[in-house]
C-alpha cells in the first residue's frame, strides 16, 4: 500500500501535468489509473465525477474544470489514507469544507478519517448523503437545516453542526461590513 506521502506526490504530479496541458494531464491520469488498477467507472464512483465527464476528459474532448480536478485529486489522495476506526462524512458548502485543516483526528480514543462531500444545493446534500452511505462512512456531520432531510434517505447516524454564539456574531459582523461597503 502506498503511503500518504506517495499519494500526495501523485496528486502533485497530476496537478503539475494539468498546468502544462490537457494532453499531459490525461497521459499522467491514464498512467496513474493503470498503476492503481482503477477503471474510469471506479474513478467516477470514487470521485463523484460523472462517468461521461471522466470519459470526455480521458478522450481529451473536454477541458478540465477546477472542481472536477479537485474531486479527482481528493479521491486519489484518499486511496493512500491509512485504516481508521471510523470514517465520518462532512456535507457542507465548499468554503466551509476548505476550512477543515485536519482529515485525520483522534476523537474519544478512536482514529477518525474525515471525508468531504461538497454541496451547493439540497439536491447535492441528498446525493452526497446517499453517496457517503454507499462509500460506507460511519456517520455524517452536516448543517442542522439539512439533517432532518438527510435522515429520510440514509440509515447511518447524523449529527448536526452546532452553531455557537461566537460563530454567529462573527457572521453578523462580516455582514455589517458587507452592507456598509455597499452604501
Amino acid at each position: 500500500m502506498r503511503t500518504i506521502s506517495e499519494e500526495s506526490d501523485i496528486c502533485a504530479e497530476l496537478l503539475s501535468a494539468a498546468m502544462v496541458s490537457n494532453e499531459t494531464f490525461v497521459n499522467k491520469l491514464k498512467t496513474t489509473m493503470r498503476q492503481k488498477g482503477i477503471s474510469s467507472k471506479d474513478l467516477s464512483a470514487g470521485s463523484g465525477v460523472p462517468l461521461s465527464t471522466i470519459n470526455k476528459i480521458i478522450s481529451q474532448g473536454r477541458d478540465l474544470r477546477l472542481s472536477t480536478l479537485r474531486d479527482i485529486l481528493q479521491y486519489l489522495r484518499s486511496l493512500g489514507v491509512p485504516e481508521a476506526d471510523l470514517t465520518i462524512g462532512v456535507i457542507a458548502a465548499r468554503p466551509s469544507l476548505d476550512k477543515i485543516s485536519k482529515h485525520q483526528i483522534m476523537a474519544k480514543g478512536k482514529r477518525v478519517i474525515i471525508k468531504e462531500y461538497p454541496a451547493s444545493s439540497i439536491e447535492d446534500v441528498i446525493i452526497n448523503a446517499i453517496r457517503a452511505e454507499r462509500e460506507r462512512v460511519d456517520g455524517i456531520v452536516c448543517a442542522s437545516i439539512v439533517a432532518q432531510v438527510i435522515e429520510k434517505f440514509v440509515r447511518i447516524p447524523i449529527m448536526a453542526v452546532m452553531v455557537e454564539e461566537s460563530n454567529l456574531l462573527d457572521s453578523v459582523s462580516l455582514l455589517v461590513d458587507k452592507i456598509s461597503s455597499k452604501g
